[in-house]
Order: structure tokens, then sequence, then C-alpha cells
């Protein structure tokens, strides 16, 4: 493991006070053999998210526990995170565990001489356990990221994804997206400045929430995209 590169594993938490401690140790435990970084950002909770992922990561050597003040989004909680990241790799992935962090180990060695990898979950999404609608649509926003922007990986939502710290210490400064689709606009900044982007299936947990798309998020997420569109139109969003 010398010559393995470090990596920092970013956890975005909001109101996960009773399961946050036990999650961040299963982080641990699987990563052990790793030279590892965990950065846990609670999120505004309002519950004792915080306190557990303190008390949780007080005997974890190279954890830490970052805070915001208010609820401010999944994304900002990542850049957060990202921004103190140590590692020459560093993941990003869902505190709740909804995708098994016994992943990660296969993942990371799977990144190969790729920048960026992503987690596509779609043949999880299975019928009975995610509602029609919510595949359906993850589907359409799929074929149409990859239409409008030319994206070489057709899944951008999923809360599981490699970067090296190259990518993030450029695309970071130049995000403007704060809602759902900062993810999109992330991986759309990062192809578009030289970055290799791959995609690899990843696994959901037993648990993992079925919850369905509101409205308000739907259209959040169309409006982005459109905004997205239109700043690579014009240029904003610029190739190398």
């Amino acid at each position: 493991m010398a010559n393995s590169p470090s990596v920092s594993v970013v956890l975005p938490a909001y109101q996960l006070g009773s399961v946050i401690a036990a999650n961040i140790e299963r982080v641990a435990s699987v990563l052990s053999g790793l030279s590892v970084e965990l950065v846990v950002v609670d999120d505004g909770s309002t519950d004792q998210t915080r306190s557990e992922a303190l008390r949780a990561t007080a005997n974890i050597p190279g954890a830490s526990v970052l805070s915001h003040p208010v609820n401010r989004g999944k994304g900002q909680a990542l850049f957060t995170g990202a921004k103190v990241a140590t590692g020459d790799l560093i993941v990003f992935l869902d505190a709740d565990l909804d995708l098994p962090p016994e992943q990660l180990p296969g993942l990371l060695d799977g990144l190969g001489d790729a920048d960026v990898l992503v987690g596509a979950k779609r043949d999880s999404m299975a019928a009975g356990r995610y509602p029609v609608i919510r595949r359906v649509l993850s589907r359409l926003f799929s074929l149409a990221t990859v239409g409008l922007f030319g994206l070489t990986v057709t899944e951008t939502q999923t809360g599981l994804k490699i970067f090296r710290r190259k990518v993030l210490e450029v695309v970071i400064p130049q995000m403007r997206i704060e809602g759902y689709a900062y993810d999109l606009e992330m991986l759309v900044r990062a192809q578009r400045a030289g970055f290799k982007l791959t995609q690899t299936p990843v696994e959901l947990g037993p648990g993992a929430s079925t919850a369905s798309l509101r409205a308000g998020m739907l259209w959040q997420m169309a409006r982005d995209t459109a905004r997205l569109q239109w700043w690579v139109w014009t240029g904003r969003v610029p190739k190398p």
C-alpha cells in the first residue's frame, strides 16, 4: 500500500443523527487498509448529527467534522469538504450509505487512467422497488443530458463519485449551480476542461431511499439544466 494514492472521503450529512456514527465507523472499517481521510460535513442539521459525528470521529485518525450553520444543500456540503480534503483521490459518498461503502476499494482500483469515476445505479433501480415514474424520469434525464452536453457518462446524479484532486481544483471555483443539477454542471465542466470521465455500475443497499421526485425538484433541475446549456452555447463553459 506504500505506493497507493491517498484517499479523502467526503460525507455530506443532513438529519442523520440516528445513523451517522455507525455509518462513519463502517466507512473507516472498509478503507482501513488505505491511507484515508474522512471529512464529514454536517449541512445545518437540527438533530444530533454533528454531536454524533464528532463522537464517532474522535478515535478515527484522519477524520474530521465540518458544519454549516444552516442547511445549504448537498452540493455546497460536498464542496466545503473537498476544499479541505488533502487526498490524491477525493470520493463523494452520501452519508446515509444508500450506496454501500464496501464497493469503494473496487471502485478506487477501477479508476484506471480516468480522472473522474461516476457511479451508475440504474441497473439497481429495480421494478417494484423504485417508483416507475422515478425510473422513467431518470432515463429521460440521462438521454437529455447526453444529447445536450455530449457527456461520456449517462448518469450524473448518483451519490458516489471519485475525482482526482486536479479535477476539483479546476471545477469547484467555476461552479454556479447550487441546486439539484450541481452534479451535472460539475461533470460538464470537468469534461469540457479536458478531463476523462468514466462510469461503472454501483449497487444500492437494501434500505436505499425510494422517495419520489417532487414537482419543485423537477422544475429546479429543468431550469438549471437549461441555464447550463445556455452557458455552454454562449461560451461561459468553455472547452480547453
